[in-house]
Formats: C-alpha cells, sequence, structure tokens
C-alpha cells in the first residue's frame, strides 16, 4: 500500500512569505527614496507571479494527491473484497470437507455391492444422509423397453405419498438432455409450469435437484433430491449429487455386467433358461426350505418325443426351433416365486413347482404337455408338432434327497415313453 506524506507548510509558502516581508520592509523604506518605491513595486509584482505560480503549482499538486489517493481506496476496497470472500471460503471449508469425506465414503461402500438392488438401495440412503435439508430422495430407473422412468427407491423424512411413479417435467427433461437441474426456489422460476406438477401442488416442494445417472449417452436413471424449504440446496449440492450420481452409474454398469457373466455361466445360450449345474444347486437349496418349512414340492421331468427324427427330417435349425418353442412354453407356465425350469441336456428338461401338493403339479404338469402338443414351429411353409413325455415325483413321497428323486422322475418319464409317449406319469 503507498503511504504518502504531506510537506510541512513552511516549505511550501517560504518564497511568498519571504518576498512579501521584503516588500513590506522596501515600501518602508521607499518613503523617503523614489528608487526603493520602484524596487518596492518590482518586489510586489515579483511576489504575485511567484505566488501564482506557486498556487498553481499546489493546486496541481494537491490534484495528483488526491489521484492517488482514490488510486489508494481502490485498492483497499479490493482487498477487502478479496478478505470477504477468502473469509467465506474459509467459513465452508469444514463443510466441503465433510461432504468430501462423505462422498469418499460413499465410494468404498458402492464399489463392494455387485447386485443393483441393494447399490440403489443403499445409494438412496446415503443420500439422504448427505442432504441433511433434502425431506425426500428419490431414485427412478430407466426402463428401455417402455422408454420411460419407474420410481424404484426411495428415502423419506416424513410420510409423504408419491404419485409421480414415472417422473414428472423436470425428471423427463432431465432424462432428455442427459443433464442436472437446480431449482432454488419454484415460486421464482419459470422454466416449467410448476403448478401443474404434483410435488408442488400436493407436497408443496419448493427445492429441486434432478441427477442424470449415466455414463456418456447410456442412462441408467436419475436421482432427485426435494425439499419444502425454498433455497434449501446450492448449486455446490447439484455438484455433489452429480458426482454421486456417476459413481453410482460406474458402479451399476459393473453390477450389471457382472450379472450377465453370472448369467451365461448359469443359463443356455439357445433356450435362455437354466443349465444342469443351476438347477441342482437350487434343487438343494429347495430341499433344505422344504425340510424346514415341512412343505411339498413337485419335480417333472420333461423330454421331447422322437426328437432324433426332427432333426434328421428337417434339420438341426428345426431341432433348434422346437428347443426354443417348448422352452418358451416351460417358462410361461411355471411362473410360481421359488419355481424353476431348466435343461437337463440334449432334448431333456426339468422343472421344480415350490409349496405345492401333488394335484395341483399334476394339473400344471399336463396343461404343459397339452400346450406343447398344440403348439406348432412353422419352417419354410411347414407346420412341425412334436409331443413330450413327463414323469412326476413328490417330496417327501417319492424321496427326500436330489438323486432318489431324480431317478423316481425319470424311471416314470421312460413309463410314458412305453405306453405311447405324450402322457404323464407319476406314482
Amino acid at each position: 500500500m503507498t503511504h504518502l506524506r504531506k510537506k510541512p507548510l513552511y516549505k511550501n509558502y517560504f518564497p511568498i512569505v519571504f518576498l512579501i516581508i521584503l516588500s513590506i520592509l522596501l515600501i518602508s523604506l521607499s518613503i523617503h527614496s523614489k528608487l526603493a518605491l520602484i524596487y518596492s513595486l518590482f518586489f510586489i509584482i515579483i511576489s504575485v507571479v511567484i505566488f501564482l505560480y506557486f498556487g498553481r503549482k499546489r493546486f496541481r499538486l494537491i490534484q495528483s494527491y488526491k489521484v492517488k489517493i482514490e488510486d489508494v481506496r481502490e485498492e483497499i476496497n479490493l482487498i477487502e473484497e478479496d478478505l470477504k470472500k477468502k473469509n467465506l471460503i474459509l467459513r465452508d471449508l469444514p463443510s466441503k470437507a465433510k461432504k468430501i469425506f462423505s462422498i469418499r465414503h460413499i465410494a468404498e461402500r458402492m464399489v463392494r455391492f455387485i447386485e443393483p438392488d441393494e447399490l440403489c438401495d443403499n445409494i438412496v440412503n446415503d443420500a439422504g444422509n448427505l442432504f441433511p435439508r433434502a425431506d425426500n430422495v428419490l431414485l427412478f430407473l430407466f426402463r428401455m423397453r417402455k422408454n420411460a422412468l419407474s420410481l424404484e427407491y426411495s428415502f423419506k423424512r416424513s410420510a409423504q405419498v408419491i404419485k409421480e411413479k414415472n417422473g414428472d417435467a423436470v425428471d423427463r427433461w432431465v432424462l432428455k438432455n442427459n443433464k442436472v437441474i437446480f431449482i432454488e426456489d419454484s415460486a421464482g422460476d419459470y422454466r416449467f409450469d410448476f403448478q401443474s406438477l404434483s410435488a408442488c401442488r400436493e407436497r408443496n416442494i419448493h427445492s429441486i435437484i434432478s441427477s442424470p445417472i449415466s455414463i456418456g449417452p447410456k442412462l441408467y436413471g436419475i436421482m432427485r433430491l426435494e425439499s419444502r424449504e425454498p433455497g434449501a440446496f446450492s448449486l455446490e449440492d447439484s455438484r455433489v449429487l452429480n458426482i454421486v450420481c456417476d459413481l453410482a452409474a460406474v458402479v451399476l454398469e459393473k453390477a450389471y455386467l457382472f450379472n450377465k457373466i453370472k448369467e451365461l455361466g448359469i443359463r443356455d445360450s439357445l433356450t435362455n433358461i437354466f443349465l444342469r449345474n443351476y438347477f441342482l444347486e437350487r434343487f438343494k437349496e429347495e430341499l433344505e426350505r422344504a425340510s424346514l418349512k415341512n412343505s411339498r414340492f413337485g419335480l417333472v421331468i420333461l423330454d421331447i418325443d422322437d426328437f432324433k427324427r426332427v432333426n434328421d427330417t428337417y434339420g438341426h435349425t428345426v431341432g433348434d426351433l422346437v428347443l426354443k418353442k417348448v422352452a418358451s412354453i416351460l417358462q410361461k407356465n411355471v411362473k410360481d416365486s421359488g419355481s424353476v425350469v431348466a435343461r437337463l441336456g440334449g432334448e431333456e428338461f426339468v422343472f421344480l413347482v415350490v409349496e405345492s401338493g401333488k394335484d395341483r403339479v399334476k394339473n400344471i404338469a399336463e396343461d404343459i404337455r397339452k400346450k406343447i402338443a398344440r403348439s406348432t414351429v412353422n419352417f419354410r411353409r411347414k407346420h412341425i408338432n412334436v409331443t413330450v413325455s413327463l414323469g412326476l415325483a413328490m417330496y417327501p413321497e417319492d424321496g427326500i434327497d436330489i438323486q432318489p428323486l431324480l431317478n423316481t422322475a425319470d424311471k416314470l418319464l421312460y413309463q410314458a415313453k412305453r405306453e405311447g409317449k405324450n402322457k404323464l406319469c407319476f406314482s
């Protein structure tokens, strides 16, 4: 900062004062001499000229000092503004540091999940803790087949009913533009018709942040923060939410890829139903569950009749179409929670019907037999029909372990073959 020092007054006015005093002395002497009078007038004129000269110089000096003073004041104002900004940064540093550590903690937790459901459920709760002023945290997943959002997970601080199960105009904007939207106060925002939104009209929501969960153009969903308090969120909050959503997108991608690889290992690539090894694992689990709950279930083995003749007559392409058709009918008719359909190998299939009595399992198996017999596979203007033979074994009547039940169902299957095929046999 520049320091200004004023010159002493006697240094500025000393020449003028000296000439005035000298002029006065000469005038006093000029009373007795004309020459002295002339000298006096001369000195008076010189004094006036010097006075005017130094006065003008003094004026210019004062003006230059004023300019310098203004510059210094401007510099002081800039320094004060800078100090205010730095004080604000220092004031916000603890909260920002806390958010950074929270994001790190969330990231460390997220990478441990391999199931999308667990990941989404936890990230919604973490977001609720990260943003304490949010009344609701909503996570919409993007359903590609329907080309629409679906509300799957939520964190609510009060018992509010969320009616917009497919999102609203704000979320659709985020979906379309793949960008974060920050609404500080819906009352003063004119980008949307907020009075038509259920969130604002019925839940009195004022502050909203909605961020896409995406990797490039690939969109997985949207996370939305809501608050009834105007100005509850800041621009910094929108950036933090976007970071969390980007992390979630990466982990979701990993989880989906992991599950896809897992599915490839347990599903038949042709029919998309489970393979033998996975079926045996599920079979073992169901045996343990049925033993604990003292419940019953049915095991049915199914074989396509004369499948070799179909391959020899029409070729393996038609044989594959027949396998897909049978698998599709099985999947559509064995829908119970916990029930499972698998391909044992070749043209042989198997399925479990859990927590069911013999009559119900018989009805399901018989219905499958009839639907397969009525179905056709069309290939090059030919309509190809196939039938199946089935063997049914019940737990615990026909066995209490895997192998005895499989052996019983297999024997009953071949009994159906011997008795003319296109038949269900049971003990």
